[in-house]
């Protein structure tokens, strides 16, 4: 049989496709990057709404002052005027301080259902791009496969003339892998979000609210190490 080489032709359109899907993809990187920074300032933002949260409910459920104590005792004598009787009959509460204390409650109730309509878009944004990088690879890996079928098959390559497989760059596969991961850990970051806030009320125990607000913070299901590495590849 005669010795055939890959048609130059065809070569350069494999190039061709290869250096457009590459394009396209590091396009998708930089815009999905950028919603992750937008998503990360989501979640500081919906965290000193949960923590303002517990605060004002924690004012409620301060104890009344200690009457027993002996220097608490000697400080309410010592200023038994009107006012401090007022003051203690009412609790050791201002009027006006319980009524902004519940006008504080519901701009964190409000804000934090605003918080999960804007992470949720964003979050279908990312999916969008997510799924988008992923089609290129697939479309790229049959286009390229298609190519070699139909021009290489039967045919006797020479050593000298063989060229070297025409794949997406390690980069560029690399950064359609870390948006797939990291869509996964952002899924399941707003998750548990959305747990938390449909779980917060007034009747919620402290120390079940000090443990939201803990996991907000911690995030257990982002890998930092992992972001950090993502960050690195953003041109």
């Amino acid at each position: 049989m005669e010795e055939a080489k890959i048609p130059s032709l065809s070569v350069d359109k494999m190039e061709e496709i290869l250096f457009d899907a590459e394009q396209k993809i590091s396009r998708i990187f930089l815009d999905f990057m950028t919603k992750i920074a937008k998503f990360e300032e989501l979640v500081d933002l919906g965290k000193r709404f949960l923590m303002r949260f517990y605060q004002e409910v924690e004012y409620f459920r301060r104890p009344h002052l200690d009457k027993i104590s002996k220097m608490v005792g000697e400080i309410i004598r010592s200023n038994s005027t009107g006012r401090m009787k007022a003051y203690v009959e009412a609790g050791c509460n201002h009027p006006h301080q319980s009524l902004q204390n519940i006008s504080q409650l519901h701009s964190c109730e409000q804000g934090l259902q605003d918080h999960l309509k804007s992470v949720k878009t964003l979050l279908d944004e990312l999916q969008c791009l997510t799924e988008d990088a992923y089609a290129i690879t697939q479309t790229t890996n049959e286009s390229t496969s298609f190519i070699l079928e139909n021009h290489i098959v039967d045919s006797v390559i020479h050593e000298d003339e063989v060229h070297p497989p025409l794949n997406l760059q390690d980069k560029s596969m690399s950064c359609v892998c870390m948006i797939m991961a990291i869509y996964g850990m952002l899924k399941l970051d707003y998750a548990m979000q959305e747990n938390i806030i449909r779980s917060v009320a007034l009747n919620t125990p402290s120390s079940e609210l000090e443990s939201y607000c803990l996991m907000w913070d911690l995030r257990p299901y982002i890998n930092d190490s992992f972001m950090q590495l993502a960050w690195k590849f953003v041109p």
